[in-house]
């Protein structure tokens, strides 16, 4: 299991790995000023090619367009390269932007890590 960490002033990015499921947990908020940090490890993950890379917004307070951009740009690069990309929403706070761009209809957004199929 690896374990990366990125902080910023409002924001905590973290990969945790498990039997080649890799999980981005995002904690705080995906505005301008931390977009940078989940692009960064985003790419890391991405360069590693997982079979499956899920991103955990489950403790995301705020996710603004810039994060919503990075989170689709993530899912095209890791379909170009065949990697499975999922996002774990459940707060409204997250689920409501996504809904409303209708980013929820390209990426496989789930409510729970345990919903993400990894078969």
């Amino acid at each position: 299991m690896t374990d990366r960490r990125r902080q910023g002033a409002e924001l905590a990015v973290g990969t945790t790995e498990a039997h080649g499921l890799a999980v981005t947990r995002v904690v705080g908020e995906v505005d301008l000023a931390g977009v940078d940090l989940v692009r960064a490890e985003l790419d890391a993950q991405l360069a590693r090619r997982p079979p499956v890379l899920v991103v955990d917004l489950s403790e995301v307070t705020i996710l603004g367009s810039l994060g919503i951009a990075a989170l689709l740009d993530a899912h095209h690069r890791a379909v170009a390269v065949g990697v499975r990309f999922a996002v774990v929403a459940s707060r409204r706070s997250v689920v409501h932007p996504l809904e409303l761009t209708e980013v929820d209809r390209v990426l496989t957004v789930v409510p729970s890590l345990d919903q993400v199929v990894i078969g």
